[in-house]
């Protein structure tokens, strides 16, 4: 049995990083443990001082996995992470002083960039998508992979439908200190049926047998949640009502558990949404729908790869209102086919639309490895590495000012909206291949990317 150590890079203070519970993190130590391996989770938002104070790194650890949640904030205004990384491995190893954990590379973040990563950071072995299999798979045969420098694809865990979650309540308290703290439940694997093209979530997740977690695995986990004091779950599914009958089941249980104070969020698809749906979320103190046209025109949200269109939106949002159940609208300007007509579409459809406090505004699309975003622009992925964003008119900002309601633009925003101007400014504009230019999907020929930090 081997002694592993669990790094949550995700928690390193980074500007522009806001932690999350690392629930990915915990699936993976909680399968070791099952295993009969000794873990422990370094989180450095439980312990602070272990950013600084490496002694926990002279241990005789086995195998040290590191996991990355993110590269960059995905914000035009902010920097990215990898830099971050590079010089927290790089103090890793100098603790280290000779001796030689294993040491592998995994998380979100990891499997959309995994090559480049490891070419930056140095793992042994690194792991791509799903983690628990692929880490035991390591664990059995640890020296068939160090030195090697190759990623390995993650593997369908099959305890996933067998076996409850169980977080150490330690952890868990330690995240209930945030303002309205939320912890992610994971209810299914399988992968996202819609093709939007700035989404890599099914290369990510990779190819699997479409698992949704039996109701009790669930139902134990909420309870176990609830008694930590957290009373706000994200479920993580891409959609959290893909497959509707599933999703009712999954609502009934929540309301039938009647754990005071919980309450829920997910993200939504406004199609299927049907009525009694939308009665049993209103019994089930759900938090608010989060839907994500990404565009209110439908030109757009067609370029986008949307499997519906606005009359879907007005449905759902007419379900949401009639049941007295809040709704979150995400839009995100800048996408394929952005033009003046469609910002005042989509603003116009703002206006009249959504009350106060529906929308949740961003501007610009980072583009990802292995998405369709990526293949319009010709992009090879090591070009991604760094914040990249899609090329979008550069009066962008001045129209959606003057289209869009004050009502909508409080200080806040406006302060956020302003930054990101900002930074487009300064960004590197990069011409796109001349055989690209005629066909790209907006009428600004240029790729925007983010100021390139030195390495460290």
């Amino acid at each position: 049995m081997a002694r592993v150590a669990l790094v949550n890079l995700a928690s390193l203070p980074m500007p522009g990083n806001e932690p999350i519970f690392p629930i990915g993190l915990r699936c993976v130590q909680d399968a070791l443990d099952h295993a009969g391996h000794e873990t422990r989770l370094i989180d450095f938002v439980e312990n602070p001082a272990a950013v600084e104070d490496l002694s926990w790194v002279a241990e005789p650890w086995d195998v040290i996995g590191f996991t990355i949640r993110n590269i960059d904030p995905i914000d035009m205004s902010c920097d990215g992470h990898v830099t971050h990384y590079q010089a927290f491995l790089d103090r890793v190893r100098q603790a280290l002083g000779g001796r030689e954990p294993l040491l592998v590379g995994g998380g979100p973040g990891y499997s959309l960039f995994a090559d480049q990563l490891m070419e930056r950071l140095g793992f042994d072995v690194g792991v791509v998508g799903p983690g628990e299999q692929s880490m035991l798979d390591i664990l059995a045969a640890p020296d068939l992979y160090r030195g090697s420098h190759q990623n390995l694809t993650g593997r369908r865990y099959d305890a996933f439908m067998t076996k409850e979650l169980q977080h150490p309540r330690s952890l868990m308290e330690t995240y209930t200190r945030f303002d309205e703290a939320m912890i992610g439940v994971e209810t299914r694997r399988k992968t996202c049926y819609q093709g939007c093209v700035y989404c890599p979530y099914a290369y990510i997740t990779g190819e699997n047998s479409g698992d949704l977690k039996p109701l009790e695995l669930i139902a134990a986990e909420l309870r176990a949640i609830h008694a930590s004091g957290i009373r706000r779950v994200f479920f993580t599914d891409g959609i959290f009502n893909s497959e509707l009958r599933y999703a009712k089941d999954v609502v009934r249980l929540i309301t039938d558990l009647k754990l005071p104070g919980l309450t829920w969020s997910a993200y939504f698809t406004p199609k299927p949404f049907d009525d009694e749906f939308a009665e049993l979320l209103a019994l089930s103190n759900v938090e608010f729908v989060v839907i994500s046209p990404d565009s209110l025109d439908d030109r757009v949200m067609k370029l986008l790869g949307k499997t519906f269109g606005t009359r879907h939106v007005d449905r759902c949002l007419e379900r949401c209102r009639r049941h007295g159940i809040p709704a979150r609208v995400n839009v995100v300007f800048g996408g394929p086919g952005e033009d003046r007509e469609s910002i005042r579409n989509s603003a116009e459809y703002i206006n009249s639309r959504l009350e106060d406090g529906e929308l949740v505004m961003h501007v610009g699309y980072r583009v990802l490895p292995q998405t369709g975003m990526a293949r319009q622009l010709g992009m090879a992925d090591p070009e991604l590495v760094d914040p990249t964003f899609y090329p979008f008119h550069p009066d962008l900002f001045s129209w959606i000012i003057k289209d869009l309601d004050k009502r909508f633009m409080p200080a806040r925003v406006l302060i956020n909206f302003m930054a990101a101007r900002s930074a487009s400014k300064r960004m590197t504009k990069v011409p796109l291949p001349p055989e690209l230019q005629d066909a790209a999907p907006t009428e600004f020929p240029y790729l925007a990317l983010s100021r390139q930090l030195p390495l460290v």
